[in-house]
């Protein structure tokens, strides 16, 4: 299956099935929806449980010259801390980003999918291509799948 472009990757509703990064290891249901917006920009909402509550955070996202994009968050706490990440690697069912280190987060990686899990051909493929990847690998010993709930 051929790449999709960052554009495609940003729209619509992806839940976060392999990660490296802390945060999703106390917070369950991760998922990220992006709603392009016609100036190039994207709305970014991840919403997670955490205790059985909802949560939120929206951004904004700006495409960088180069590629790669720039989150900031659109709240009084998340505003002023700006996040730098990039698609790695897009197919049509699931996708890799990589995330800068912040001074409130390590870098890090997210697979998404468009499903809460993994087919068993696409943890096949994500494994394989995750191995070739030059900027994943120094994420890879530290993956682990956050949890989801069932529907």
């Amino acid at each position: 299956m051929a790449p999709v472009s960052d554009r495609a990757v940003l729209s619509g509703t992806w839940f976060v099935v392999r990660t490296s990064l802390p945060l999703w290891r106390t917070r369950d249901n991760p998922s990220v929806t992006y709603a392009p917006l016609p100036d190039g920009r994207v709305v970014d909402t991840v919403r997670f449980t955490r205790r059985g509550r909802l949560g939120l955070i929206v951004g904004l996202d700006r495409p960088l010259p180069g590629g790669g994009w720039e989150w900031r968050g659109l709240s009084l706490l998340t505003r002023w801390t700006p996040s730098r990440w990039q698609v790695l690697h897009a197919e049509e069912d699931w996708a890799v980003t990589v995330f800068a280190r912040t001074p409130f987060t390590p870098a890090g990686l997210d697979v998404y999918a468009r499903t809460r899990t993994l087919s068993p051909g696409q943890e096949i493929r994500v494994h394989e291509m995750l191995r070739g990847l030059s900027g994943a690998r120094p994420f890879l010993a530290g993956l682990f799948s956050p949890v989801h709930d069932e529907d």
